[in-house]
């Protein structure tokens, strides 16, 4: 069988929800027999944590190491590398996201293999396994596949679906990896963590997203109260950005994040390439923009051609009507 590794990134006593949509994956592939999985967590692995993966893996591997302790590019992928030339995984297979695109670049280049990133599908059973990857804003899907192996594979979030598996009461083994001195080049000083009870903007399945076109910072409640509605997560583009109107971590785009929402609605967005490269696999696109020759509407599944300050709010007076009927 092949062996598959996922790399489970966490956050307190919690996996990531992109990691646990690979997981979930990699779960399903496991019952075909044609592969066998693991999945890999590096640093502090609390009782919490360990228990609640060990009902999605057969087999649960933490990492250690005293240089693990602290999130470092370079030891984390030091550690996952080193762990995959050990056991011969075929794979390694992780979410798209900041971390994921951070360290496992530089951990295909210490396995000397390629890397295939922000994967939204995959056939599995094709020999060798392609994967697809939109390209150029969405307008092309590039269809990927490696003779070689270990491959090193991110996902794209909300890609595959997060169906947990039953019955599995996996094993749980620690591995001290022993990383050599002077391998780690960075040390993490500090984290400033400001929003910590928020939804990360790559995982959120719902979204409302808003451009230049509302004119003023303080006009971006009409987003956010849109969003409290629906239960979404808030969203910008470069240019409010650049305005100082929200803070990057809302950033959508090509210099910004990469979302796959179920739902995404944009408000004043004219649809420029760089941000269309950040939201074209959203499941749903609704788009309200004035102008009905608006870039943004060659994307959407639905559009409003109207003035989103009296779109926005009769659309959340129209949830909230919703709500209070069921």
């Amino acid at each position: 069988m092949d062996k598959v590794l996922v790399f489970v990134e966490t956050k307190g006593d919690e996996p990531r929800k992109a990691s646990m949509e690979v997981l979930c994956e990699a779960a399903r592939l496991a019952e075909s027999g044609r592969f066998s999985v693991e999945a890999v967590c590096l640093g502090v692995v609390s009782d919490v944590l360990k228990n609640r993966l060990l009902r999605c893996t057969p087999k649960l591997v933490r990492l250690t190491d005293p240089e693990l302790a602290a999130y470092s590019p370079e030891g984390y992928a030091h550690a996952l590398a080193g762990y995959a030339r050990q056991i011969g995984a075929r794979m390694i297979m992780a979410g798209a996201t900041g971390a994921g695109r951070d360290f496992l670049p530089r951990t295909a280049v210490i396995l000397e293999t390629g890397i295939v990133s922000d994967v939204t599908a995959a056939n599995w059973f094709d020999d060798p396994i392609t994967f697809v990857r939109p390209m150029f804003g969405g307008k092309v899907f590039a269809e990927v596949a490696f003779p070689a192996s270990p491959v090193v594979v991110t996902v794209r979030p909300n890609s595959f679906a997060m169906d947990m598996p039953e019955g599995i009461n996996g094993e749980y083994v620690e591995v001290a990896v022993g990383l050599q001195a002077g391998s780690i080049h960075t040390r993490l000083l500090r984290v400033d963590d400001t929003r910590k009870d928020a939804v990360d903007i790559t995982e959120a399945d719902l979204i409302v997203a808003g451009g230049r076109g509302l004119k003023a910072a303080e006009n971006f409640k009409l987003i956010e109260d849109l969003a409290a509605v629906i239960g979404a997560t808030v969203g910008a583009t470069r240019s409010v950005v650049d305005a100082k109107w929200r803070d990057q971590a809302d950033q959508i785009g090509k210099s910004g994040k990469t979302v796959s929402p179920k739902l995404y609605i944009g408000a004043g967005i004219s649809g420029a390439i760089h941000h269309i490269m950040g939201m074209d696999s959203s499941k749903v696109i609704v788009a309200v923009n004035r102008d009905p020759n608006a870039i943004i509407f060659n994307y959407a599944n639905y559009g409003i051609v109207g003035d989103l300050f009296e779109v926005l709010p009769a659309m959340t007076e129209e949830f909230k009507k919703q709500k209070e009927r069921v």
